[in-house]
């Protein structure tokens, strides 16, 4: 329901249901997103998300200065509860940001990225730091 709100812009609906569920998503999601548990969300209105994404509850992409500069989220990506995905960052391709992380880097396709911007699996070997 909420991506079909998000998606078609129903104005009072979709900020009742927005309200309802502590939810302000600025953007209207592709119709591949997968939001296992919509309460909480924020998503930046400049945000880019692929298909076959998966976002967890309490999700911020936002940003993170008084730029306009905005997540992008590319394909196939899984987003853990809580993770925080600031500024004009790039997630790769089949990435996944673990639970609780903060993400202020470009993160690799494929790569496992938990805490801090801290990698844990990178096929590429690429260093976020």
């Amino acid at each position: 329901m909420l991506i079909f709100l998000t998606r078609h812009r129903v104005p009072a609906v979709s900020r009742l249901f927005g309200y309802y569920l502590g939810c302000d998503i600025g953007l209207a999601l592709p119709r591949t997103v997968f939001l296992p548990h919509p309460m909480g969300i924020v998503i930046h209105s400049g945000t880019q998300i692929g298909d076959n994404v998966v976002i967890g509850h309490q999700v911020t992409l936002g940003g993170r200065d008084f730029t306009n500069a905005a997540p992008q989220v590319e394909d196939g990506v899984y987003i853990g509860a809580g993770a925080k995905i600031l500024g004009g960052v790039r997630i790769g391709r089949g990435a996944t940001v673990g639970a609780n992380a903060v993400i202020t880097k470009d993160v690799p396709a494929g790569a496992t990225v938990v805490g801090a911007n801290r990698l844990l699996s990178n096929p590429s070997h690429y260093a976020l730091d």
